[in-house]
């Protein structure tokens, strides 16, 4: 998908705030150094790789929340070894 456009996107979010307010999250998430759902081969931006990813279907909420909840575990862990240290 070379552009992304809203209609790629109205298919999986009918709701256009929703569809911002996910896709914001996304990008968000990608700006903080979690991995791209897809392949980035073209240097997008985090917003439009977020967009692109959720116009192909690969972001829901779960998905978001999940990904949340890896970041929060992983930046705990993280912490407990510095603790430990």
């Amino acid at each position: 998908m070379a552009r992304v456009t809203i209609e790629d996107c109205i298919r999986h979010y009918p709701n256009r705030f929703e569809m911002v307010v996910l896709s914001s999250k996304r990008a968000r998430q990608l700006l903080s150094g979690m991995p791209p759902l897809i392949e980035n081969e073209e240097g997008h931006k985090p917003s439009v790789q977020a967009l692109r990813e959720l116009g192909e279907g690969h972001i829901t909420w779960e998905t978001v929340f999940a990904m949340d909840e890896q970041e929060r575990l992983r930046l705990e862990a993280a912490s407990f070894e510095d603790e430990v240290e």
